[in-house]
């Protein structure tokens, strides 16, 4: 489960660059209005999201197909959790790549790009050297 199981995706060509792969993050938005661009704008768990969205788009595109989604519905307070969703065939696969609700802190978006990156391109410590 979890990243090992998109890296086996990945190893075995299941996933490639044309494989869609989502980032759907649910996250507060008490006392916030999304709708508004000012409240957004203040919204310091947007702009988390923000910040990890530019992470992982660094890191990961133009190689990976990505496309980052806020997830639908109403939020769950002291929320901001990331998934990783993708489809193999018509097997719809989704994957928590960090969970606020349970680990009581936000990602680091350093941390969590790095993880994926491993997982879709490998560990570049195990790579022979060039």
């Amino acid at each position: 489960g979890g990243l090992g199981m998109v890296a086996e995706h990945v190893i075995k060509g299941k996933v490639d660059a044309d494989t869609v792969l989502c980032i759907e993050v649910e996250f507060c938005t008490h006392g916030y209005d999304l709708a508004s661009p000012e409240e957004a704008a203040s919204n310091p768990s947007y702009l988390h999201y923000m910040k990890l969205c530019d992470a992982i788009e660094a890191a990961l595109y133009p190689e990976w197909n990505l496309c980052f989604v806020i997830k639908d519905g109403k939020a769950r307070l002291g929320a901001f959790e990331v998934s990783l969703l993708w489809t193999v065939g018509s097997v719809e696969f989704n994957v928590t790549l960090h969970s606020k609700l349970q680990q009581r802190k936000l990602p680091q978006p350093g941390t969590l790009t790095n993880r994926l990156s491993i997982a879709l391109n490998g560990d570049p410590d195990d790579r022979p050297p060039s």
